[in-house]
Order: C-alpha cells, then sequence, then structure tokens
C-alpha cells in the first residue's frame, strides 16, 4: 500500500489533519481539499487510488464531480462518508454516478482501512482489466461494468482449465449458463439489458468466480462450488434480476426478464454439458490420452 496518492475532502479541517496523519502513517501519500472546488483542482494535476469525501450538498455538484473522475480515471476508487441520514434517492443517485462505497460518520481508523484495501483492490482489477483488454479476451462491456467478462474463446479455456483443477484436486465445481434473448427480440435496448444483468451477476458473485459470454448465453463458471450452492445463488441471482429497479420499471424488460432463467452443471456428478461445450471435454480427453 505504501506510495498510494489519497485526497481527503471535507470541510472540518480538524478531520483532514487527524485522518492525514493516520494514513500517512500507514505511508500513503495523502493530500487534502476543504471543498469540492478545490479537490477538482488537485485532481486535474495528480492522479489518486483513491479519494474520501464528505457528502457535501447540493448533490448534482457531488454527482458532477465523481462522473467526471470516472470518465478521467475509472480505476479511482470513490468513497462518500457523512454523519447525515441519506434518503435513497440520494444514496441511488450517488452510486448510479459512479460512487463505489459509502461509510456513515463516525468510523474508526481500523474501518476507513478496511475500504481503503478493498479500493485498493479495485484498483488492480481495472489495471488488470486493460492490460487483459489489450489481449483481446474480454468482452467490450467489462469497461462499462468495471468487472471481468470474458470472451467465448477465453471462457471456454477457463472452463477447461476449472475441469483439469477439479480432476486433479478431487474437487467439485459448477457451471451456470443463462440464455439470454436475441438482439432481434430486443431491438436497440439489447446492450442495455445485456449490461445490468452482468452488472447484477458480478456484483453479486465472489471474485473467484468467472463470468463470460458463450454463443448466446452468460455463462459463470463457480470453483468448489456444489449442486446445493450453485441452486442456492441461482436462486437469488434471479431473485435479485426481477427486483432490480431498471427492469421492474419498464414493461418491455420486464416481460424479458421474465423469461430468464439457469442451467445448472456440477462436475463431477451432473456435468452432462450441453453439445457446443462438449468440445471442451474432448479436448481435455484427446490430452489426457497423449500424456
Amino acid at each position: 500500500m505504501a506510495n498510494e496518492r489519497i485526497l481527503l475532502v471535507d470541510p472540518f479541517k480538524n478531520l483532514l489533519h487527524a485522518y492525514r496523519m493516520i494514513l500517512e502513517e500507514e505511508g500513503f501519500l495523502v493530500q487534502t481539499a476543504s471543498n469540492l472546488a478545490k479537490a477538482a483542482e488537485l485532481f486535474r494535476k495528480n492522479r489518486y487510488a483513491v479519494i474520501i469525501t464528505e457528502y457535501i450538498p447540493p448533490i448534482e455538484a457531488v454527482e458532477d464531480m465523481v462522473r467526471w473522475i470516472k470518465k478521467d480515471s475509472p480505476e479511482t476508487y470513490t468513497i462518500i462518508v457523512t454523519n447525515t441520514l441519506v434518503d435513497e434517492n440520494t444514496y441511488e443517485r450517488l452510486f448510479a454516478a459512479g460512487v463505489d462505497d459509502f461509510i456513515l460518520k463516525p468510523y474508526s481508523p481500523e474501518k476507513i482501512l478496511v475500504h481503503i484495501t478493498k479500493g485498493l483492490r479495485h484498483k488492480d482489477l481495472i489495471r488488470k482489466i486493460h492490460e487483459l483488454e489489450s489481449l483481446a479476451l474480454l468482452e467490450p462491456v467489462t469497461e462499462k461494468i468495471q468487472g471481468l467478462i470474458f470472451k467465448p474463446v477465453f471462457f471456454r479455456r477457463c472452463l477447461r482449465q476449472e475441469i483439469k483443477k477439479a480432476r486433479r484436486h478431487h474437487r467439485s465445481f459448477s457451471l451456470l449458463l443463462m440464455q439470454m434473448p436475441s438482439k432481434e427480440e430486443v431491438g436497440d435496448r439489447f446492450d442495455g439489458l445485456y449490461t445490468g444483468l452482468l452488472r447484477i451477476l458480478k456484483r453479486h458473485t465472489r471474485e473467484e468466480d468467472m463470468v463470460g459470454k458463450n454463443d448466446t448465453e452468460i455463462g459463470i463458471i463457480l470453483p468448489e462450488t456444489d449442486e446445493i450452492g450453485s441452486k442456492a445463488l441461482i436462486q437469488r441471482l434471479l431473485e435479485l434480476i426481477h427486483a432490480h429497479p431498471e427492469f421492474k420499471s419498464d414493461n418491455f424488460l420486464t416481460a424479458h426478464i421474465e423469461t430468464l432463467s439457469f442451467r445448472s452443471f456440477t462436475y463431477p456428478h451432473q456435468f452432462a454439458v450441453p453439445e457446443h461445450l462438449r468440445t471442451v471435454l474432448e479436448e481435455l480427453e484427446k490430452e489426457h490420452l497423449r500424456q
């Protein structure tokens, strides 16, 4: 964590001073600003791994700053802190603008360090995304949702590697497949539906789970997950998808959401994968015979 740059924004200078000392003791390079205008001025001159800002109304000013930060530096982790009650509409607007985290005051130094560590992992993830994009392994939607979404060829390679690991270590894993409505059915709303679904799936699966496109399906590889675990996750994901405000309030999207379902395959006992994935198993058998 040493030498990572952090920007603190708070109108209360005593808090800025106190937390600056705490973070500098942890090896961070810390700069401070007492208002959003000063924060924007500093951001134009420097790159920050994490920005921690007090919620300073009006909300439009906070939204504008966060959007600007995310456009210029998508890897910067943005944390809002406040000691006031924030209503649901404001809360939703802040996250829609690009806020990554939200903390209620008062908070301990230990708690803020946990959130900063999370932010630094987020920064590393974005960096890896850009590296993988250069290798053409990721779907274009990856940057929009800030999570790894693999292209079909690489997703199948991941599946192949997961089968090999499961065989070697005698472990189970599960594969989930969700059939997407076609572009012809959804029309110009397809990209919004696809992006929204991927955002939910990435947000509510583990860091080690792999999400990718597989022909007309969205696939999820769940390492070390048995049938019970995969069924529980399917139920949770479907509930989250059906309850999502963006889908629930749109009759057109709701009609397509209602048709969604998952197929589940658990290795080794229930792994009768669909025809289009059997080539992965055939390649593994050929490799085994050559050894």
